[in-house]
């Protein structure tokens, strides 16, 4: 396999250096970067996907069998109690929590092959964060200091699963201005850190991962919003810096979708005159844009500042926004996105 150019040493950003990849010598990222089409807001032309086998994705059909592709489930609770998917680990949430922990949480969780569950916990500022795989049985391992050992201090985690079963955690280094992973394989050992990519600002951030295509990671900015592709392997796809994706201006953090074998969706809640829009970009997996100019879903109606949007992939090449207040003078609930990026409003 041939290595990229070499890495700055890496007791830099992890204080108790890199761990081995499990089985042997982690794969080195490299730096090399295919050539990237920034989106134009010039005209609403659609540009399809390349069909070329030099960019075609390794699955032959889709969606792939096993973890489903994309983003963990993000939720805001006012205290532990307030899921009852929680009450089972309330023993061991409270010791690391504290008994009398007030809230609120923010709590990730992620399907993970084999049947079980991928769960992050943190305090509504992001602190004291709490990694955790559990099963029917209970909890499978814990990793009550899932940062310990990178440069803290560490923000914006967001998980994703591996293919083994494992877990991973995301995070935005803010005194080295890097994005890093930390990841453990099906049984709790330490598969290894990983530095992706090093945006100019990080707001927010978000993961998601589909078999094959390995794992998006993004950061949104007032400035702009830049992403990362790790593989499956550990090497990145698109260089140091990552590529432009999305929109600036972001009100919080982008979300990733991959809805084909070969394509992923970026749908980003934009600050606007008149209340903030709901945009949304399609690319390559080589981080191409593949529309001229955002699908712009709509304005959202007034008073939903706090509120998430949810959007999934429902199937191939559409992509469903469920609104929870609607959009602004249309009666719908949700909005389909298509792969030409037309929009279908259901009511």
């Amino acid at each position: 396999m041939t290595k990229g150019p070499p890495r700055r040493a890496a007791a830099w950003l992890f204080a108790c250096g890199l761990s081995c990849a499990r089985g042997g010598a982690r794969t080195a990222a490299t730096d090399a970067a295919a050539d990237v089409v920034a989106p134009s807001p010039a005209s609403p032309e659609v540009r399809p996907a390349p069909e070329s086998p030099a960019t075609a994705h390794p699955l032959a059909a889709w969606p792939p069998v096993g973890v489903a592709p994309g983003e963990a489930q993000r939720a805001t609770l006012p205290r532990l109690e307030a899921d009852a998917s929680l009450r089972p680990y309330l023993a061991a949430l409270r010791e690391h929590f504290g008994a009398a922990a007030p809230g609120p949480f923010e709590l990730q969780s992620t399907a993970l092959v084999g049947g079980r569950t991928g769960l992050l916990l943190t305090r509504a500022s992001g602190g004291d964060p709490m990694a955790i795989v559990v099963d029917r049985e209970g909890i499978d391992w814990s990793k009550p200091r899932p940062t310990a050992g990178i440069v803290p201090p560490v923000e914006h985690l967001a998980i994703a699963p591996r293919p083994d079963g494992g877990l991973a955690v995301f995070g935005w280094v803010a005194t080295l201005r890097t994005v890093a992973a930390r990841m453990w394989a099906e049984d709790s050992f330490p598969f290894g850190d990983f530095e992706l990519f090093a945006p100019p600002a990080c707001d927010a951030l978000s993961a998601a991962y589909a078999p094959g295509a390995g794992w998006l990671v993004a950061c949104s900015s007032a400035v702009e919003t830049r992403a990362q592709r790790m593989r499956e392997d550990a090497t990145v796809a698109w260089g140091r810096d990552g590529v432009a994706v999305g929109a600036s201006g972001a009100a919080g953090p982008a979300t990733l979708l991959f809805d084909s074998a070969s394509t992923f969706v970026v749908v980003q809640r934009v600050a606007a005159i008149g209340g903030d829009r709901l945009l949304a970009h399609r690319y390559d997996l080589q981080g191409e844009a593949l529309w001229t100019a955002p699908s712009q879903i709509g304005l959202l109606a007034a008073g939903g500042a706090v509120e998430r949007f949810r959007a999934t992939a429902v199937r191939e090449g559409v992509v469903r926004v469920e609104l929870p207040r609607g959009l602004a003078g249309k009666p719908a609930r949700a909005a389909e996105v298509s792969a030409d990026g037309s929009i279908s409003l259901v009511r």
